[in-house]
């Protein structure tokens, strides 16, 4: 396993040349976030208008449709987006591909349902170990954190099966993602004292750090089982 210097290093060398088009994935997750942000306002604004001079009943329904409707939008499409948004900065790690948004349009759109099965899967677990307890809840979510790369590396594997081995090849790991994530703390504020500009540059480095990661993880993984890739 290599340093995290050594794993920022490899992302800017990945990154060399293809700035350009991981800024314009960067900014349509943004876009994304800000729609899903002003929907859920413009909604709550509708449900305080039409509560307030409706019946009692109105209530329970009007709120059931709202979180219909976000829980219908986070799996149809968020989800989907998502996978596709970390295995695209993945694919310009492994082999170079300066078609970032292509790749990542095409990964949003295959095998849709598996990806919503499977970050539904990771969502739900995670979440449920920390509305218990707080520390077991991050301790799954590093466990967890390889599931978006191997939905669509092996997604031949049922949904429990990507979860399972996500945690099988985490074993051992989780402080060293820990320790990674951690460093990037003080380009995080950077970026917040330049009211969020600074996070188009810095996601994708973040991603692509992430990507060389899990390739490092994959490959001792693999290594250690003496399996062969095709062989999940």
């Amino acid at each position: 396993m290599r340093s995290n210097q050594e794993y920022k290093n490899a992302a800017l060398a990945a990154l060399k040349g293809n700035w350009e088009q991981s800024i314009v994935a960067v900014f349509i997750i943004m876009l994304l976030s800000a729609f899903i942000n002003i929907a859920s306002w413009g909604f709550e604004r509708l449900l305080v208008t039409v509560v307030m001079d409706a019946e009692a009943w109105v209530l329970p329904v009007v709120v059931s449709a709202f979180i219909l409707f976000m829980l219908c939008f986070l799996f149809m499409l968020v989800m989907p987006v998502a996978t596709g948004f970390i295995n695209a900065f993945n694919r310009l790690y492994c082999s170079s591909d300066p078609n970032l948004l292509r790749n990542f349009s095409r990964l949003a759109s295959i095998d849709i349902s598996h990806s919503i099965g499977g970050m539904f899967m990771m969502t739900l677990v995670t979440n449920l170990f920390t509305i218990l307890l707080i520390v077991p809840g991050f301790i799954v979510s590093f466990s967890l954190f390889l599931t978006p790369y191997l939905l669509k590396d092996f997604p031949t594997l049922s949904v429990m099966e990507t979860l399972r081995l996500s945690k099988k090849m985490m074993k051992g790991h989780k402080m060293r993602l820990f320790k990674l994530q951690l460093s990037f703390l003080g380009w995080i504020v950077l970026s917040g004292l330049t009211f969020g500009i600074g996070m188009l540059w810095l996601i994708p480095y973040m991603m692509t750090t992430f990507a060389a990661f899990y390739q490092d993880v994959k490959a001792e993984y693999l290594m250690k089982e003496g399996l062969q890739e095709s062989a999940l």
